[in-house]
């Protein structure tokens, strides 16, 4: 990670979206850790954090554009150990092809901070150089890169051999700019949708029409209602819990389908085996009102002296089905983690079904557009198991119906752009005998 090396400067909003792609691209970390806790963001303005994010997540949105502006406009690729010069030429491009900003202030920021940061001080008069042709050359620049290079070939090719040519330029489309928010609402969806002035979407979704903070809008403070991708929010349809029944949500943080069973009036037990997303299961359950009971343990080996009615397990995964709303997912996972992370969700899901009364249902599911974490999983945990699968019906299904397959639900990446778009994701259901 970069350091000021000369003497302490203020943070800046250029400055910590470099940082930030640091964070996903030399640290490998998930970007949203970075927006929690580094303390030169947290220290800016709202409306210089604002700026931030919009710098950080045009360029993941945009990366293979922007990596194909600079192959272009270089004589000869960046050496590996110019790490940060990458990034500030990274970010600086993104603002000026897509964001728009004025070229003066951007170029002067980003040059300033080359010549700031030892790691890019060598680089510093190649970074102003590119920028002034960026500047110069825009729609020319732009003409050249095609949207669909913005998913990267892992799991890009892989997706049009899966769900037909035109996968990853759909996939790229829904990607190209930040998704309006959905909201799932537990009571009066007419009525907030109104108030809210959104779309309904699906049985409990109002797809909002504006771009803000999530806390600013009306009726945060009532907690009649969370933020959950529409594609997020159908497993817990699926499983259909009924009020009074004992259900267990394995892997509950952030605590979305926690909240969606305990305002169905299910009695919930939720687990996470991290305590500081436990702590925020705990403050989501506070503002909606709604109860549950909290565990941190790990849910391949914690046990309860009774079984449950019914247990929701979304299991850990690449989540490369969520990149419209993280677009760093493609860039934290490669194709060699699947094997280990699906040994893992089988271990949670054979887990699952020992904790689950005989005659119960369960839901395994991911937002992963990945049949190794899917399908193949779900063969591999009938095997030999008193689980049978329960095929989803059409209605069952609802605005996903179109996406069945084998009685079960699969969201391909890039699927119902008219509407806005949606996760890819994973839903199978389960009847124990």
């Amino acid at each position: 990670m970069t350091k000021n090396n000369d003497k302490p400067y203020p943070p800046d909003p250029r400055g910590c979206a470099v940082r930030a792609l640091e964070w996903v691209f030399v640290r490998h970390l998930p970007l949203d850790h970075f927006f929690a806790g580094d303390k030169g963001f947290l220290a800016l303005p709202v409306k210089d954090r604002a700026l931030t994010r919009a710098i950080t997540g045009t360029t993941l949105r945009r990366l293979g554009q922007v990596d194909a502006v600079i192959d272009t406009l270089l004589a000869k690729p960046l050496p590996r150990q110019a790490k940060t010069a990458r990034q500030i030429l990274r970010a600086g491009i993104a603002e000026l092809l897509f964001l728009r900003s004025a070229a003066h202030g951007v170029v002067h920021s980003f040059v300033e901070l080359a010549g700031r940061w030892r790691a890019a001080r060598p680089y510093k008069g190649l970074i102003n150089a590119l920028f002034r042709r960026v500047t110069r050359e825009q729609q020319q620049l732009l003409a050249d890169v095609p949207l669909v290079l913005n998913i990267p070939d892992w799991p890009g090719e892989n997706w049009d051999k899966l769900y037909g040519d035109g996968t990853r330029e759909r996939a790229a489309q829904s990607m190209s700019e930040a998704p309006f928010a959905d909201l799932s609402v537990f009571k009066d969806v007419e009525q907030w949708t109104k108030r809210l002035e959104g779309q309904k979407l699906g049985t409990q979704t109002v797809r909002l029409s504006s771009r803000g903070r999530i806390e600013k809008f009306d009726g945060y403070d009532e907690g009649g209602w969370i933020v959950q991708d529409l594609g997020a929010a159908l497993p817990v349809h699926i499983l259909a819990p009924k009020p009074k029944e004992n259900i267990l949500d394995l892997c509950a943080a952030p605590g979305g389908k926690t909240m969606q069973m305990a305002a169905a009036g299910a009695s919930v037990t939720a687990l996470d085996n991290k305590k500081a997303r436990m702590i925020r299961v705990e403050e989501n359950l506070k503002r909606t009102k709604l109860p549950a009971k909290l565990v941190c343990a790990d849910a391949r080996k914690w046990t309860s002296e009774t079984q449950f009615d019914a247990v929701l397990l979304d299991a850990p995964c690449s989540a490369t089905g969520v990149f419209r709303h993280h677009p760093d997912v493609h860039y934290n996972h490669r194709a060699s983690d699947l094997d280990e992370l699906t040994a893992n969700q089988l271990l949670l899901a054979q887990q699952a079904e020992r904790l689950l009364k005989p005659g119960g249902r369960m839901v395994y599911c991911v937002c992963s557009a990945e049949p190794q974490e899917g399908e193949d999983v779900v063969t591999k945990l009938l095997e030999g198991s008193d689980l049978k699968l329960d095929p989803i019906s059409q209605k069952q299904a609802g605005f996903a119906s179109e996406f069945l397959k084998d009685g079960m639900v699969r969201i391909p990446p890039g699927s119902l752009l008219e509407q806005g778009g949606v996760d890819a994701f994973f839903i199978a259901r389960f009847r124990k005998v």
